[in-house]
Order: structure tokens, then C-alpha cells, then sequence
């Protein structure tokens, strides 16, 4: 891979670590949230030659673009926007800085908070197990659970300086899979690209699966009894991010959050309500907490708590959660393999049955079909306000071509949650496949008016226009994309089929030009 680290041997290491996988079927298993089945077809169908796509229905993808980050050469930075913090005596670490604490910072905490040392295995199993989000807090801190030597600024680029890491900000983190789409080496995030933020404002955050479990830091802990690390049922992500740096509302198995250095603010929802904003999220954390939390009604707000230094959260399975950091925060999370409970094990089966739809694509299987039904329907009797639910249910009967059902689920979830970005994105696309350009069109602008950042809107509403023989304005919007998203090539491409469309050749010219550069930066 073109600019990716070499992987050396570390003194801390068990031999030398092995390259990052790829998102692969495992990996996704774990972190459900993040089909991008919201990517219109006619924006990518005429890219096949230079990204990746495999078909989720009718005009619904899901696609790993160019514009995925792999090497540094490629990377969107803000370089004007540092990201602030005070200096730090624990480990070399930064505090959050005045501003920061001032406007992300807060005195509520709705989550139980336990002293280790007062919590014993059946209070936890019987009060708090797949029950209740929970604070563990430790007498001295990190140092009850883990070796916070080994955590320090200088330790771990000592150690696993050369080790190459993932990060990505906080929504594109969750759309692939539970890992970032960004790879340096440990010294050059920490050193670089730690203090920096993406072209959206947005820090970047290491959420790496793979780091951790080949450093030899697993040795280090030593959680209580409740918290029993199993290699087999277990899996591990290694956080590490500056301020404001986080991660937008997701969902899985059964999992612990241990910070050893830093503040993490949490959100969280029951799995019977999705969080306003939607799962797909359609917003970054940090954008979500700007323009979403201070709607919320009582009623409509989150379990929320800052989980100090030392501390450990623990997260029932299905709990939906986001976070934002507050200086920089080194943390380490377990995480079930796969669910135990009736309602998440559903939605581990619907995932599983997604995985071999798309090995069957070609020639169909009504039998894999008609199961897939079965569970969105058992689904929707255990979870009837859960807009997830209702949305997964109405892209389910898309891609089946029951155009009707599939617009009252989706209606459904923009009723249950009126900052869904992503439902409104498809609820537009039915109206239209169903005849109605007009709503379609209503829909697409005020999808763009809760969110004008997420570029999704743009390639959709594009896409539209096209379709609607209105290139004219569909260069106003792909043009937009190509602000928000820099190097993603389809926008480009897109941009200049509208300006051909529109014989302004002079235009398309130029951006071709714009094209020949992208390609020759690769």
C-alpha cells in the first residue's frame, strides 16, 4: 500500500507486528452501525474503475472510496486549526485546555458511579450486567487495573514509535466498521497529526483493533473479576485522541471502557430509542453536540457522565454510545465478539445474513430473503420505537422492490427521529423512485439544511438533480462536495459529467485538470 509505515520489531513487542488488516467480515461483525447503504448508485456507478462497490438493492451501496485515507500523502488537513491543550506532567499528556472544558465540558452525571473496592461480581452481575451503564472508580486510579508507565507519551513512542496506527474522525470512523481510515506511525500521529484537524474541524482519533493486542500492554491489566479479559470471547481497541476528538453513536456486544490518561464525555441511549441524529449517524460527535444536543428535549437527552482518568464505564450490550475526549486521552476498550442477549443478537443475525446476501448476490436466494424478513419483524415487535429498526426495515423492502412498505418504514424512522439525516436521504430516494420529484427534491434540501457537511447529501441531492435533467444545478452541489471532500474523486468526476451535460467544455476542462492531479498524488 502506496505511503503506508513499514512495520519494525519493538523491544515490547512479541516479535515484529504484523501489517493492519483490512476492514474485513470479522471485524465488521463487531461494530454494526456502519453500512454506508445511503450512497446513491448513479454517483458511483460510473467510478467502478476507480473504487470498490458491491450492491446492497437498488440504488443502495455500500462503498469503500478513494477517498479513504490510507498514507499521509492523502490526508485532508486543516493546517490553520491546531487542537488546543494545556502541558502535562501525567505521562506527557495534555490537559484540556480552558476553552475546551468551557464549552464541552459539564457537571451531569446520570450514570451510577461505583468504588471499585464497594462493588463486588454479584452486585455487578445482578444489578448492572446487560442492565445498567456503570462508572468504576479506583482508589489509585490506573494504577489498580493497569501499568500506567507503559501508557506515558515517552513509553509507548519508545516502544511502538514505527508501528503503524489508524485514525479518522469520529463519523467516518463508525461508517468503516470500528477503525479509522487514516495510517501513520504512532510518532508521526502523536508528533503531527494529533495537534491537527481534518478538513471539517474535526480532530483525528486513533481507534485502532489491531495495536493493542500485538503491543505487549495486554500484560499490563488487570481488571476486576467483573471485568475478566477472555482472548477467545473478547476483542480490544486502542483510543487515543486530542481534545474534542470522539466518536459518533454506535452500538455492540457487551464492552468496558478503561481511560488511563485523560476525560472521555459519554452519551448514551437504551437500545430502544436510537439517538436523535440516527444510527447511521449523520453527524460527526462534535457537530452532533453543537447542532443536535441543545434541541433535545428532556425527554429526548442522553445518559451522560465524564469518565475521569483511572476510571472504567462499563456498557451493557446494544447501549448506543458517543464520546467526546477532553485533553488527551489514552484508552483502552473490551468488547464482546458476538451478543447475548435475545434483542442484539437479532441484529448480530441480520448482519450475518447481509454477509451472505452479498455472497449470493448474482443469483438470489429467497430462502435468505424470507429470514432476513423474519428478524426485522421480530426486530420490529421488540424494538417498535427504535428508528434504526424502522430504517434497516425500509432499505430491507427497497432492495426487495416493495417500494410502498419500504417508504412507511423509512417515514417511520423520520417520525420517530427528525434530525435522521441518512432516513431523510432515503425517504427522498423513494419519493422519487415512486414518482414524486417534487418531495423528493423538499426532502433533499432540508436533509442539507440539518446537515450541510455530510457529503452524502450532496452526492444524493447531485445524483438527483442529473436524473431530474437539471445539471446546472447539480454543479452547484457537486462543487460543494468537492469543498467538503477534497480528493474524493467520484465528486469530481460527477462535476465534470453535469458540466458536460451543460456544454460548458472550458469547465470540464478544468476539472479535469483537478482530476489529473488527484490521480498523480496517488
Amino acid at each position: 500500500m502506496k505511503g503506508k509505515h513499514q512495520v519494525r520489531s519493538s523491544t515490547a513487542s512479541r516479535g515484529s507486528r504484523k501489517p493492519i488488516a483490512p476492514i474485513n467480515k470479522e471485524n465488521k461483525k463487531n461494530f454494526l452501525t456502519i453500512d454506508k447503504k445511503f450512497i446513491s448508485f448513479g454517483f458511483l456507478i460510473v467510478f467502478v474503475a476507480v473504487i470498490i462497490v458491491y450492491f446492497n438493492g437498488p440504488d443502495v451501496l455500500k462503498i469503500f472510496t478513494n477517498s479513504c485515507i490510507e498514507s499521509t500523502e492523502r490526508v485532508q488537513v486543516n493546517d490553520s486549526i491546531k487542537v488546543a491543550g494545556k502541558p502535562s506532567k501525567l505521562g506527557g499528556w495534555r490537559l484540556a485546555d480552558d476553552k475546551t472544558l468551557q464549552e464541552f465540558g459539564s457537571e451531569i452525571c446520570s450514570i451510577d458511579v461505583h468504588n471499585a473496592d464497594e462493588l463486588s461480581v454479584k452486585e455487578f452481575e445482578t444489578t448492572y450486567r446487560f442492565k445498567k451503564p456503570l462508572i468504576v472508580k479506583f482508589k489509585n486510579g490506573a494504577k489498580d487495573w493497569t501499568d500506567p508507565e507503559k501508557w506515558t507519551v515517552k513509553s509507548l513512542k519508545r516502544e511502538y514509535g514505527e508501528w503503524s496506527v489508524l485514525s479518522g474522525n469520529s463519523l467516518e470512523i463508525v461508517r468503516l466498521g470500528g477503525r479509522g481510515d487514516m495510517t501513520t506511525s504512532f510518532s508521526q500521529y502523536v508528533d503531527k497529526f494529533m495537534n491537527m484537524q481534518d478538513t471539517l474541524g474535526e480532530p483525528f482519533y486513533v481507534f485502532d483493533r489491531e495495536f493493542y493486542k500485538d503491543s505487549s500492554l495486554p500484560k499490563t491489566l488487570k481488571p476486576p473479576e467483573y471485568f475478566k479479559i477472555q482472548d477467545d470471547v473478547d476483542d480490544s481497541i486502542f483510543f487515543l485522541g486530542g481534545s474534542q476528538s470522539g466518536v459518533s453513536f454506535h452500538k455492540h456486544a457487551d464492552a468496558w471502557n478503561g481511560v488511563i490518561y485523560g476525560k472521555k464525555r459519554w452519551f448514551l441511549y437504551s437500545s430502544q430509542r436510537t439517538p436523535p441524529g440516527g444510527v447511521y449517524p449523520g453527524f460527526t460527535q462534535i457537530d452532533w453536540f453543537k447542532k443536535v444536543y441543545p434541541n433535545l428535549t428532556d425527554s429526548e437527552r442522553p445518559l451522560e457522565c465524564i469518565q475521569e482518568e483511572g476510571d472504567i464505564l462499563y456498557l451493557p450490550e446494544g447501549t448506543y454510545h458517543g464520546t467526546i475526549n477532553l485533553g488527551d486521552t489514552v484508552a483502552i476498550g473490551i468488547q464482546k465478539k458476538r451478543a447475548v442477549t435475545d434483542t442484539e443478537k437479532l441484529f448480530y443475525q441480520v448482519h450475518d445474513v447481509d454477509l451472505a446476501l452479498r455472497n449470493v448476490r448474482e443469483s438470489g436466494d429467497s430462502k435468505l430473503l424470507e429470514v432476513k424478513v423474519e428478524l426485522f419483524e421480530r426486530l420490529l415487535q421488540l424494538l417498535p420505537e427504535n428508528a434504526e429498526v424502522h430504517m434497516k426495515a425500509g432499505q430491507m423492502y427497497r432492495e426487495m422492490g416493495n417500494y410502498v412498505k419500504a417508504r412507511t418504514h423509512t417515514e417511520k424512522a423520520v417520525q420517530l427521529d427528525k434530525h435522521f439525516v441518512v432516513a431523510l436521504l432515503n425517504l427522498a430516494g423513494l419519493h422519487f423512485e415512486l414518482g414524486d420529484a417534487n418531495e423528493a427534491d423538499r426532502l433533499y434540501v432540508h436533509a442539507m439544511s440539518l446537515n450541510p457537511y455530510l457529503w452524502d447529501v450532496y452526492a444524493q441531492y447531485g445524483d438527483f438533480l442529473m436524473k431530474s435533467n437539471r445539471p446546472k444545478d447539480a454543479v452547484t452541489i457537486y462543487k460543494k462536495g468537492t469543498e467538503i471532500k477534497p480528493k474524493m474523486l467520484p465528486f469530481w468526476f460527477q462535476l465534470q459529467r453535469a458540466q458536460k451535460a451543460m456544454g460548458d467544455t472550458d469547465a470540464a476542462a478544468q476539472t479535469q485538470t483537478e482530476i489529473d492531479k488527484l490521480r498523480d498524488s496517488k
